[in-house]
């Protein structure tokens, strides 16, 4: 496949943030050494981002976090996949993150509203890709499995309280309003597995 290229995105909706997953079919692949974050946004989304992946993906994976609209535009434009909020580039490793989801992974300190999920629920989707999952039903499940984990361990939503119930409740919200090739029935209490050699 080349580079970069997707037949579907990410693309931000109206206030309700509706969903759609962005497809990056890819091979199992060789992730390059972590090269830590860069891009032009602030450096505590940027390291938010590189710990939430890493968490998901099981190793370190590098990460852009770009906080200008303009300049994002300009680079998903070139990538062929405007409209896109965050998007895997198989051929360096490296997962692009855009303003939205920069500004709501930070965001989600101050409470889990369906934006911040949707940051998470993402991140997680990429970071199941940068894992060398190619299934895009198969990355939504690491990112339902993930999401509520995710925020406990990064926003201190504890299991079985109000929060998380939001939590696991904008989760499948951001399932269902997937694309049908993008949903699918996942595990229950229990991780999807891992490719082989992840």
């Amino acid at each position: 496949m080349r580079r970069r290229r997707s037949s579907r995105v990410h693309a931000r909706g109206r206030e309700d943030y509706r969903f759609r997953a962005l497809v990056v079919i890819s091979s199992l692949l060789v992730l390059a050494p972590f090269a830590g974050s860069a891009g032009a946004g602030t450096p505590q989304a940027s390291e938010r981002l590189a710990r939430i992946v890493a968490t998901v993906a099981g190793r370190p994976v590098a990460v852009s976090c770009e906080s200008r609209d303009r300049a994002w535009r300009r680079e998903v434009r070139a990538a062929r996949i405007a409209r896109a909020v965050a998007y895997f580039d198989p051929a360096t490793g490296r997962i692009h993150f855009g303003p939205v989801i920069c500004r709501d992974v930070l965001e989600a300190r101050h409470g889990m509203s369906l934006a911040s999920v949707r940051a998470l629920f993402i991140a997680a989707h990429e970071a199941a890709h940068a894992a060398g999952v190619a299934g895009e039903a198969r990355a939504n499940c690491w990112a339902l499995y993930w999401v509520q984990d995710l925020a406990r361990r990064f926003y201190a939503v504890e299991f079985f309280t109000p929060a998380s119930r939001r939590v696991r409740l904008y989760s499948r919200q951001l399932m269902r309003d997937s694309p049908p090739a993008y949903r699918t029935l996942c595990p229950v209490g229990r991780a999807p597995s891992r490719p082989r050699g992840a």
